[in-house]
């Protein structure tokens, strides 16, 4: 009797050993067909690849929508112009329409460099590739309503490379008024004494080269102040990335404005005489066109450019360079998107590879 109950005890031990060992070996089965597939970098599931497809063809989607609608508004307003555009006999200088496309080129790529040191100086490094990338495709957002959506996809953009709501936000306010500033001084000391009388001159110029010249200090006080104030998470910046920014945007709208004189010798054929006006009036339109309430300032720059070219020009050849100057614009920000995307990605998979041979090693 004693040795039939020591056989039923040895027995229930054998099975509740064997019944642990099974359900620990299914649930490590479980959990293994859980994890995500690492030869592919994705999810296991087939839910998860969709989704991933669902994104990009969306995001692909909304790009050419933007491409589309920024195409119509400047159709549109080539429409209300194209009576004035009738008596109109264009000039086609090649040489001087060359050197209007390599500065407004230089120009397009000054930009993002210099709203990268901005994000240098709040210790957020971006590779230059993809920073010029990011900004290019938020920037074509600008044509739309309100100009919110070049914002929001900006802020979007960057918080997937890595870097923080606030810092873009940031940025973004930093790098407004510096072109802002850049632009108004151009047209301080270009635009002539009918469009800009000279107490007022005198006023706005002072003030933007006191801001341009103390702007890594300014910038840096008003980031401490709003820190104490709204309790946000702005770290001090850095001066001297912050002096590398304001130097390249200044050297983006010198550029800009270059290439705008080349467009109007190379359409127009103007005499050297013409020169400070043409960029007077370019910049005066810019700095309208950015406090102006339309996207991108559209309709409120072609009118500050006519309405101060119109006196030398006339009406007709006036809203053609405002028109052609507009449409430039444009063309060359679409073929500069797409030659930043190729700089983009092939950085980013040069960044991906390096860190790849790293790893790999640094198991060896």
């Amino acid at each position: 009797m004693v040795e039939k109950k020591r056989l039923i005890r040895v027995v229930n031990r054998s099975w509740k050993s064997w019944r642990a060992q099974h359900n620990a070996n299914i649930l490590s089965l479980i959990h293994i067909a859980s994890l995500p597939d690492t030869s592919r970098d994705q999810g296991g599931t087939t839910l998860t690849l969709v989704d991933q497809t669902w994104l990009q063809r969306s995001r692909a989607v909304i790009r050419w929508v933007v491409v589309a609608a920024t195409v119509a508004v400047l159709f549109r307003v080539a429409s209300r112009h194209t009576s004035e555009l009738t008596a109109i006999e264009l000039n086609f200088n090649i040489f001087w329409i060359a050197n209007a496309a390599v500065a407004t080129t230089a120009a397009n790529l000054l930009l993002p460099l210099g709203w990268r040191q901005i994000l240098i100086s709040f210790d957020q490094v971006l590779s230059a590739g993809p920073a010029v990338r990011l900004w290019c495709f938020a920037q074509t957002a600008r044509y739309l309503p309100t100009g919110l959506l070049a914002i929001a996809s900006r802020l979007q953009l960057a918080t997937k490379a890595g870097v923080s709501r606030t810092v873009t936000a940031s940025s973004l306010v930093v790098e407004t008024a510096t072109l802002f500033a850049w632009a108004l001084l151009v047209c301080v000391i270009f635009a002539p004494s009918v469009a800009l009388p000279m107490g007022i001159r005198w006023l706005l110029g002072i003030t933007c080269a006191f801001g341009l010249i103390n702007s890594s200090w300014l910038i840096s006080f008003a980031c401490v102040r709003m820190s104490r104030l709204k309790k946000l998470n702005v770290s001090k910046p850095h001066g001297r990335f912050l002096v590398k920014s304001t130097a390249l945007l200044g050297a983006s709208v010198a550029t800009r404005a270059i290439g705008t004189t080349c467009l109007a010798v190379g359409f127009l054929g103007i005499s050297s005489d013409d020169v400070t006006l043409i960029i007077g009036a370019a910049y005066a339109g810019v700095a309208a066109g950015m406090i102006g309430i339309t996207p991108a300032g559209l309709g409120v720059r072609e009118g500050v450019v006519t309405t101060i070219l119109a006196h030398r020009f006339g009406l007709s050849d006036a809203a053609a360079f405002a028109l052609i100057s507009r449409a430039w614009e444009f063309g060359f920000e679409m073929v500069f998107l797409v030659v930043a995307t190729w700089w983009g990605r092939s950085t980013q998979s040069n960044d991906e590879s390096d860190k790849d041979s790293s790893v790999s090693d640094a198991k060896l």
